[in-house]
């Protein structure tokens, strides 16, 4: 298992180091989205994965990573306002529209001298080899819900049904009329977290792991533009935008799509996750197909071998 973990947090590394390398050269809204996501999957690996890792470097490589992971979300945040703006109507050329695009453009300078100072400050090769040094000798002495004498799958097994359990029980909570849109953002970032616990596991599944992924995704969309409406909302309200014309017209295009969304997030939920047998079904497929592809691929190498040889 450790050898397993090591393997993902490996990836996740070298996506982010992909992405920073990206980062370093452009800042348009496609790659600043992907240089967040590439920090949000690598610390998720290591929170799922909690107990294999030595604390101390990896909070300390945490904090680091905050330095890109603040300003990205800003520039972030002027790229969602920017589409929205649009997606309600506004002419490029509206006030709001340039005001958005200007502040745009003066973080994502921002961005850009602080990704450049971060990778000179801490080159890849330094903080690869501390994060590769911090996984745990013995992951027995901390307590884990893994258990590190047993192989990827077996863990699946095991562990993933559990985890999916709580998402339905969760989930059938979260889903009332009565919610507030607090409670449904944070069932969002508990979303996205199951989610990429999946995504961990995808080598010792089938194709069919990639479709559950698939529905929690897009869940998790509805409550991801819920989400992007509500922070939008909050930031053309500060001073400087609140005024400006087009600042009404967007405030109630984003009103109306915020609460669309939350409808639409109600009845995905109902459809795909709602039926009586669906909690069912995800545990059966989580707890017996862990390892199949593995034994699959064994039992073809050892067919292809079998007819070379005879």
């Amino acid at each position: 298992m450790k050898a397993y973990v090591a393997r993902q947090s490996e990836a996740r590394l070298d996506r982010f180091a992909y992405q920073l390398g990206r980062g370093s050269k452009s800042t348009d809204p496609d790659t600043v989205h992907d240089l967040r996501v590439a920090i949000r999957r690598y610390e998720s690996c290591v929170k799922a994965f909690d107990g294999f890792f030595a604390a101390r470097p990896v909070r300390k490589f945490h904090n680091r990573l905050g330095e890109i992971l603040k300003p990205a979300g800003l520039v972030r945040d002027r790229d969602i306002a920017l589409g929205l703006a649009l997606e309600a109507g506004m002419r490029h050329d509206a006030p709001l529209v340039t005001a958005l695009s200007r502040q745009r453009k003066d973080l994502a300078k921002n961005l850009t001298a602080e990704v450049k100072r971060w990778t000179k400050r801490h080159p890849s090769d330094k903080w690869r080899r501390r994060l590769a040094a911090s996984l745990n000798d013995d992951a027995h002495s901390v307590k884990s819900i893994w258990d590190p004498t047993q192989t990827s799958s077996e863990n699946a097994a095991i562990v993933l049904p559990k985890i999916a359990k709580d998402f339905f029980r969760r989930g059938r909570k979260i889903v009332q009329p009565e919610t507030p849109d607090k409670k449904l953002h944070r069932f969002r970032l508990r979303a996205k977290r199951f989610r990429y616990t999946l995504e961990l596991f995808k080598p010792c599944y089938g194709p069919t792991l990639g479709e559950h992924i698939s529905a929690v995704k897009q869940m998790q969309d509805h409550l991801g533009t819920m989400n992007d409406c509500a922070a939008t909302l909050e930031l053309i309200a500060a001073s400087d935008l609140a005024d400006l014309d087009g600042t009404q017209q967007l405030r109630g295009y984003l009103e109306h799509r915020g609460q669309r969304e939350r409808t639409n997030f109600f009845g995905y939920w109902r459809r795909t996750f709602g039926p009586d047998d669906a909690e069912k079904r995800w545990m059966d497929y989580l707890e017996r197909f862990a390892g199949r592809v593995a034994k699959s691929q064994l039992q073809n190498a050892v067919a292809t071998a079998t007819r070379m040889l005879a």
